[in-house]
């Protein structure tokens, strides 16, 4: 069973990228930002993260083909599932 930290950590590793694309509503970005503020982990990720979307941004606008975006999403979501569930990962 998880610790509530492990839940916490978890539940703003889900709400990374809408926090860095500014998509979260007040309320959530307050708590997103509250949370880097305690957990240096969570912190390191964020500024990966963002340090990667500059470089992609930098990189250009090139597109992937729709099947490729997809299988991603499709991928992404499946793990995202199988962890809720508490099953393990492939």
């Amino acid at each position: 069973m998880k610790t509530a930290a492990e839940r916490q950590c978890r539940r703003l590793l889900e709400q990374l990228s809408r926090y860095i694309d500014g998509d979260l509503t007040a309320v959530e970005r307050k708590a997103v930002a509250a949370h880097l503020r305690r957990c240096p982990c969570c912190r390191t990720m964020a500024d990966s993260l963002k340090h990667t979307v500059e470089l992609c941004h930098e990189a250009g606008a090139a597109r992937l083909p729709a099947d490729v975006t997809r299988r991603a999403r499709a991928r992404i979501a499946s793990l995202l599932a199988s962890d809720r569930s508490g099953r393990s990962r492939t």
